[in-house]
């Protein structure tokens, strides 16, 4: 997969998730994706709505390194992002709870 069929595969899934457990307030996350694909985009949540762009974020609130094989692994849910994390497969810099705030809202399990 290249990055442009990475990046409309994640901003479908992402955008067919609910944010408005956020409540207010603005969480900014960005993603480096390694591998077949690389790239980066970030998505934000802003007041509980939703945005995501193929654009490298600076000053995020948390960001993300994983390979493009990993990623999908993720949204199929057949790797836990704790799991992910554990092993090294899922690097997160910035604020580590604000991750696992996003996993919530994704419905994946932690």
């Amino acid at each position: 997969m290249n990055f442009e069929e990475i990046y409309t595969k994640m901003k479908d899934y992402f955008a067919a998730k609910d944010y408005t457990a956020f409540g207010s307030g603005v969480y900014s996350y960005e993603f480096d994706i390694t591998g077949e694909g690389a790239g980066k985009f970030y998505i934000e949540v802003r007041d509980g709505s939703f945005d995501i762009q193929p654009y490298d974020y600076k000053n995020s609130t948390c960001a993300f390194v994983i390979n493009s094989k990993h990623i999908q692994k993720l949204i199929e849910h057949s790797l836990a992002p704790s799991a992910a994390y554990s092993t090294g497969r899922l690097k997160i810099s910035g604020d580590v709870s604000a991750a696992f705030r996003l996993a919530d809202a994704l419905g994946m399990r932690v």
